[in-house]
C-alpha cells in the first residue's frame, strides 16, 4: 500500500461529514453553546439567516452542504461531483496531493499559469511543457510527450482565455487534445477561473467535459479574492479521493454562507455582467496604448477574456537586461516570460485589471522611455547579458 492510501485510510474514520447524524466521539470540535460568549456573533447570526452553529463551525470536508448544491445547480452536475476549497490554489495543490508522487510527469503548455507550475513543481513532478499554436497547444508535441514519458499523470491546461496568453482553445482541437489523452488514460485538469469573464456578449469559450476531467473554478475573478473560495467539479470517485487528503476542517461557515448568498439572488450574475464590461473597457483602453508603442511586437492575442496581454518584446530587447532596467530606473515591473515557460523568454505578461487607466497610460508610457533609454545604450541591438534562470529552475 502506498503512503498516500496508507494516509487516507488512517484518516478516512474522521470524516466529518458523518458527525451531523452520528454521535462521534473521534473529532475534537468546540462546543457550539461556548460561540455565544463572543457577543458579536450574535448580529451575524440574526443577519445571515443561519445558526450561530452553523456559521462558526467547521465545515464537510467537501465544504458546507448548501453551498455544494447551489455550484452543483450553477456547473451542471450532482453535488456528489462538487468539494469547495480555499480558492483555486488550494485545488490545485489538493489535486497534486492527490494525484502525483515525485518523479511523475504533468503535461502543460508553453506558456502556463506560473502558480500550478509551482505547485506541480513542489510536488516532485516534472513539468513538460509543450508549444502552443493558434488554436492550442500543438498535437504533435502532445502526441511526442505521451509516447515518450511513461509516467504522465495529469494535464494541464486554461481553456478559456489562457492565463498568460489570452487565447481561447478551439473546440476542434480541445475535441483532439481529450481523444488523445483518454487514449492514455491521463486525466485532464482544466483552470476555468476567467470561463465567466467573456467580455463579447454571448461568447462561450469551448471548454472540456468527460468523466476524466477534473475542473477548478473560484469566486477570486467573480467576486473578490478575499473571498478565497474556489470549488473542484469531478467525478464522485476522485471527489472522495480528494476528501481523504483534505485536512483543513472544511472552508471557513462565514466566507462558505457570504458565497450562499450571492448565489442565492441575483447579485452574483449582475457583478459579473458589470464586470464583463468593466474588464472590456479596460482592455480597449490598454489596446489603445499598444497600438503605437515600440517596445513590443505589434502581432498579439486580443484576449476575450481574462486580466492580460501576453506580448513579445522586440527583438532587439534583452529581456533581462531591459527589465531590470525597467525596474530599477522607471519604476515600472513586468512578469517576465521565463516565469511562465522556457521557451517564452522573450515574452511579458501586462496585466490591465488591478491599476487605474491613469496609471496604464503612465506605466506604458515609461516602458516606451525606457525602451528609447535603451536603445541609446546599445544602439547596435542586444547587449550581451548575464545567464538567465527560470524561477522553476532557482
Amino acid at each position: 500500500m502506498s503512503l498516500r492510501s496508507q494516509i487516507s485510510a488512517r484518516y478516512s474514520a474522521f470524516d466529518y461529514s458523518s458527525t451531523k447524524h452520528t454521535i462521534n466521539f473521534g473529532y475534537g470540535l468546540p462546543d457550539p453553546d461556548t460561540f455565544r460568549h463572543l457577543a458579536a456573533v450574535d448580529a451575524m447570526s440574526e443577519a445571515g439567516g443561519v445558526s450561530l452553529a452553523d456559521i462558526l463551525q467547521y465545515t464537510d470536508s467537501q465544504g458546507l452542504p448548501e453551498l455544494r448544491q447551489r455550484l452543483a445547480a450553477r456547473s451542471g452536475v450532482a453535488s456528489d461531483q462538487v468539494m469547495i476549497t480555499s480558492g483555486a490554489s488550494q485545488a490545485l495543490q489538493l489535486i497534486a496531493d492527490t494525484l502525483l508522487d515525485a518523479g511523475d510527469v504533468v503535461l502543460t503548455e508553453d506558456p502556463s499559469y506560473l502558480g500550478a507550475l509551482r505547485i506541480f513543481s513542489i510536488a516532485g513532478a516534472t513539468v513538460i511543457q509543450l508549444g502552443m499554436d493558434g488554436e492550442g497547444v500543438s498535437l504533435s508535441e502532445l502526441a511526442d510527450a505521451l509516447a515518450r514519458y511513461p509516467k504522465i499523470k495529469l494535464y494541464y491546461t486554461t481553456p478559456a482565455f489562457h492565463n498568460p496568453s489570452g487565447q481561447c482553445i478551439s473546440k476542434a482541437r480541445i475535441d483532439e487534445v481529450q481523444r488523445l489523452l483518454d487514449l492514455h488514460g491521463v486525466p485532464i485538469v482544466q483552470d476555468l477561473v476567467y470561463s465567466e469573464l467573456p467580455y463579447e456578449h454571448g461568447f462561450q469559450p469551448a471548454l472540456f467535459g468527460a468523466d476524466t476531467v477534473i475542473s477548478v473554478r473560484s469566486f477570486s475573478k467573480i467576486a473578490w479574492p478575499g473571498l478565497r473560495v474556489g470549488w473542484i467539479c469531478a467525478a464522485p470517485a476522485m471527489i472522495a479521493r480528494l476528501a481523504l487528503l483534505k485536512c483543513d476542517g472544511g472552508v471557513s461557515a462565514v466566507v462558505s454562507n457570504i458565497a450562499v448568498a450571492l448565489l442565492a439572488t441575483d447579485t452574483l450574475a449582475g457583478h459579473i455582467a458589470y464586470l464583463r464590461k468593466h474588464y472590456r473597457q479596460k482592455r480597449d483602453h490598454m489596446q489603445s496604448l499598444l497600438q503605437d508603442c515600440t517596445f513590443c511586437e505589434s502581432t498579439y492575442t486580443l484576449p476575450q477574456g481574462g486580466f492580460s496581454f501576453w506580448v513579445k518584446l522586440a527583438p532587439d530587447l534583452d529581456p533581462a537586461v531591459f527589465l531590470e532596467g525597467l525596474r530599477q530606473e522607471h519604476g515600472v515591473q513586468l512578469a517576465p516570460g521565463l516565469l511562465y515557460g522556457p521557451r517564452s523568454s522573450q515574452f511579458v505578461r501586462l496585466c490591465f485589471s488591478y491599476m487605474p487607466v491613469a496609471k496604464l497610460e503612465g506605466g506604458i508610457a515609461r516602458i516606451e522611455a525606457a525602451c528609447k533609454d535603451s536603445r541609446k545604450q546599445h544602439p547596435s541591438g542586444r547587449s550581451i547579458a548575464a545567464p538567465v534562470v527560470s524561477a522553476l529552475e532557482a
